[in-house]
């Protein structure tokens, strides 16, 4: 089974540039038309959340739009830049529970994919708090291996301005890993880069931005968080006989020529 994530696309409404010089709708539509391209062609799409930069229902039916052409089912997940009730109206089909969380679960095969909702509304950090744990008691199946997706990392990147907006609660989802064995590993966004790591006892990565990328600056300086023009890349994960493997795709196809 492939699994392919799109992260932090932050789709600004149709004519406008985020921060008046990234075309993340043209960036976007490039991601989507790569991720069809591939061969095999996977099984499902997530985008990891921060699908759009302000939370409006413009942006969002952008997305909708943009996202058309992938000959595949997608899942969407809520960042700190989404609107849940917007987000909600405009995805309909996504699955989300009923309840304050934008949470939804998939099973794909012999898999089940669960999508946890780490936002906290008007802030930038997130949290895992006794409602996501709730959450996750009632979509595990003990019986069923598990990939966890979620938005804020709960480990520290290192980088000191992300570290400051990070996901708040995570001794309090490690002992509830320690409890799930069927959850093989933990899938993020939020951080606008690949990052690989362990948590509880888990392999834990985060993706890229289909967008713009976060400077990797690990000097320690708290105000020193910039983005950058590396290049936009996904996550393509595959799950083959029990086992995970992660690749970093780059968006862009003319730097990945096949050569015989």
């Amino acid at each position: 089974m492939l699994i392919a994530q799109l992260s932090d696309p932050h789709v600004v409404a149709p004519g406008t540039l985020l921060y008046d010089k990234i075309d993340t709708g043209a960036l976007f539509a490039a991601a989507v038309r790569r991720v069809a391209r591939l061969y095999p062609v996977p099984d499902v799409v997530v985008v990891s959340g921060d699908l759009v930069n302000e939370g409006t229902a413009r942006e969002y039916a952008r997305v909708r739009e943009l996202l058309a052409p992938l000959p595949v089912p997608w899942q969407l997940m809520a960042g700190n830049h989404d609107d849940r009730s917007q987000l909600r109206n405009a995805f309909p089909d996504q699955g989300f529970t009923n309840d304050d969380l934008c949470c939804a679960r998939r099973m794909l095969g012999e898999l089940t994919l669960l999508f946890l909702d780490t936002t906290l509304p008007g802030e930038e950090g997130g949290e895992v708090a006794d409602e996501q744990l709730a959450w996750l008691d009632r979509a595990c199946d003990p019986d069923r291996d598990c990939l966890l997706f979620l938005h804020h990392p709960p480990f520290a990147t290192g980088i000191a301005g992300l570290d400051t907006i990070a996901c708040r609660g995570s001794a309090r989802l490690a002992n509830w890993l320690r409890r799930h064995a069927e959850v093989r590993a933990l899938a993020c966004g939020h951080v606008h880069r690949p990052i690989f790591a362990s948590f509880a006892g888990r392999p834990c990565v985060t993706a890229p931005s289909v967008a713009h990328q976060i400077v990797c600056d690990l000097s320690g300086a708290p105000d020193t968080l910039a983005w950058c023009r590396e290049p936009p890349a996904f996550l393509l994960h595959r799950w083959h006989a029990g086992e995970l493997v992660t690749h970093v795709l780059p968006v862009d196809e003319s730097t990945a020529h096949r050569y015989d």
